[in-house]
């Protein structure tokens, strides 16, 4: 009688498959999950090591590109200060000779001469404030809407155009916002220390010359702006002022 087959602890059994859970070649992992990396060894596949000694990636912090070469305004005639000066010393003229002949002697006529100690009425300072900003506001937005110039700058021969695109004529927004800031937002701060110096305290008025001469400067800021001699309400606009009498093509 022949002996029964014996297991050989260092394989498969004989005469069959190879049987899991014996020693072998691993098998391949069935299921889900990730697969298994090889051990470490040699020829198994290194994981990249951390190189030392090298400096930490400097990063510049993002700078806007700076514009290269001359403005496009600058071959347009730019209008010197003088000009700009007695146009619009005869709009104020004009403006202020409408409001104080028309505006205050219909105020009087409908609340009354004021009497001693209510010269600084309410209606007195809200009808100064009008005759004073809001009355240019208008005066100045709506020509320069329409034509571009004032009368003031019509009689010198100037023109209000925008510096980009250069030479184009104004939108209305545009002509509306450099009117405001040009009679409305310098006169706010005028008003309000008068307000408070004649309600509140008189130490305000001294803050009023102050908001005074700050407005002056704001005009003569375009003595020395340089290229496009724009003044504070020039820039916040967009805008320049041209002479209109030379020859140029916008």
């Amino acid at each position: 009688m022949s002996e029964p087959p014996r297991n050989n602890p260092y394989g498969p059994p004989s005469g069959g498959r190879p049987q899991p859970g014996g020693y072998g070649p691993p098998q391949p992992q069935r299921g889900y999950g990730p697969p298994q990396q090889p051990p470490h060894g040699h020829g198994a596949a290194q994981p990249p090591q951390p190189q030392r000694n090298q400096p930490a990636a400097s990063y510049e912090p993002y700078r806007q590109p700076e514009p290269s070469g001359p403005h496009p305004a600058e071959d347009l005639p730019l209008a010197a200060f003088g000009p700009r000066a007695r146009a619009r010393l005869i709009d104020f003229g004009l403006v202020f000779a409408a409001g104080f002949a028309v505006v205050f002697p219909l105020v009087l006529g409908a609340i009354g001469v004021p009497k001693e100690g209510e010269a600084w009425s309410n209606t007195i300072l809200w009808t100064l404030f009008f005759v004073a900003a809001v009355l240019p506001f208008l005066y100045e937005a709506i020509q320069l809407a329409v034509w571009g110039q004032t009368i003031g700058k019509r009689q010198i021969g100037l023109r209000v155009v925008l510096a980009d695109p250069a030479g184009a004529v104004l939108p209305i927004t545009t002509a509306v916002w450099r009117a405001a800031i040009n009679n409305l937002g310098y006169q706010l701060g005028i008003f309000l220390f008068l307000l408070l110096g004649v309600k509140v305290w008189p130490f305000f008025l001294f803050l009023m010359f102050v908001a005074i001469a700050g407005m002056l400067m704001a005009y003569l800021w375009a003595i020395w702006d340089r290229p496009l001699y724009q003044a504070i309400h020039d820039r916040y606009a967009g805008t320049v002022v041209v002479d209109d009498r030379a020859e140029w093509t916008p």
